[in-house]
């Protein structure tokens, strides 16, 4: 199962895409293998973020200046020639808040600031940007004639505000007070001129504050439609029909916080278990508890396995994931779960 983000490639596989590799610039200027996915009748090809440009890649710390989406551009441009017919973009687990700059530069398209220099990648350039290249809604109709974009996600919120791009995630992406609220005057002044360029204003459509604004950049320029990630994997690997009154089900993520609410995998696998009488076991990294007991309350949970039980600090939990989610899980073992 996947929404959109890390593993969404894998759960393609499992159903039979084809997975290919190309070469790409990593969210820090280095260049990397990455895979992408054909669907098995050649009419789809799937971009999947956190591999082309994640934040996995960012291994030493966060840099939320710098990290860009330029690898989605180059990997568009590398597959332009391609046969196929649709375009998904899985946008989950960014390391950027760049407001899809990135894509653009990727694609060769320039952006300039107001001496007519080319701006940087990531959110330094962004807070630079006063012009986007006139060529470009050309260029990209160019590349996408006779094809639609399909925008992936967990994410369904808007660009700005209270609930935007930076709001929302500028924090976990490294972003302190002073810079969520640069970045947020930055993301405004890109929302002008984008929407001066392509004469649409996407800003408060659902999945725009997708990625750090990537999903803006898709709604816009690629005239993207918005599905919920996690609905649309639950159909492609036929959760409805493989769930049944006999099934314990395993789900989770990361931290189960405010966000696990907003259309990621957890809450619709857990209507599904509800609906067939089923059991739900809850497996993470950490969890709010207010949002936890809000859960159990509502849906029939039988146990939460998390690795801040074990005791270790969260580095170690971390580097040592593994161990530590099969350690606690043996420990916590019932056969009542079954």
């Amino acid at each position: 199962m996947a929404d959109g983000g890390d593993g969404s490639l894998a759960a393609l596989a499992s159903v039979g895409w084809t997975l290919n590799e190309l070469k790409v610039t990593g969210p820090l200027d280095f260049e990397h293998e990455a895979k992408f996915a054909i669907s098995p009748d050649g009419k789809i090809a799937a971009l999947e973020l956190s591999e082309l440009c994640g934040i996995k890649y960012l291994t030493a710390q966060l840099s939320p200046n710098e990290a860009h989406t330029r690898a989605i551009g180059e990997a568009l441009l590398k597959i332009s020639t391609g046969s196929w017919q649709e375009l998904w973009l899985l946008l989950g687990g960014s390391a950027s808040n760049d407001g899809g700059l990135g894509i653009l530069q990727g694609l060769g398209i320039q952006v300039h600031d107001s001496k007519g220099n080319a701006v940087r990648s990531g959110l330094s350039g962004l807070q630079q940007a006063a012009r986007i290249d006139e060529r470009s809604v050309a260029i990209i109709k160019e590349i996408m004639r006779g094809r639609k974009a399909v925008l992936i996600s967990d994410v369904s919120s808007p660009l700005l505000g209270s609930k935007g791009a930076i709001a929302t995630f500028g924090r976990q992406k490294g972003l302190d007070r002073t810079g969520r609220l640069r970045g947020e005057v930055a993301m405004r002044r890109w929302r002008r001129l984008v929407v001066d360029v392509t004469k649409r204003d996407e800003s408060k459509s659902r999945g725009a504050g997708a990625a750090g604004g990537a999903g803006f950049l898709a709604l816009s320029f690629l005239s993207a439609e918005y599905r919920s990630g996690a609905s649309s994997f639950l159909e492609l690997v036929g959760a409805h029909e493989a769930i049944d009154a006999q099934s314990t089900v395993f789900t989770g993520e990361g931290r189960i916080d405010e966000s696990s609410l907003s259309g990621k995998c957890v809450v619709p696998i857990l209507e599904i278990v509800k609906k067939k009488s089923a059991k739900a076991i809850l497996v993470c990294g950490s969890y709010d508890e207010g949002v936890l007991n809000g859960l159990i309350s509502e849906y029939p949970i039988t146990a939460v396995v998390a690795l801040s039980h074990s005791g270790l600090t969260k580095s170690e939990q971390i580097s040592n994931a593994a161990e530590v989610l099969y350690d606690q899980l043996m420990k916590s073992f019932q056969k009542s779960w079954f």
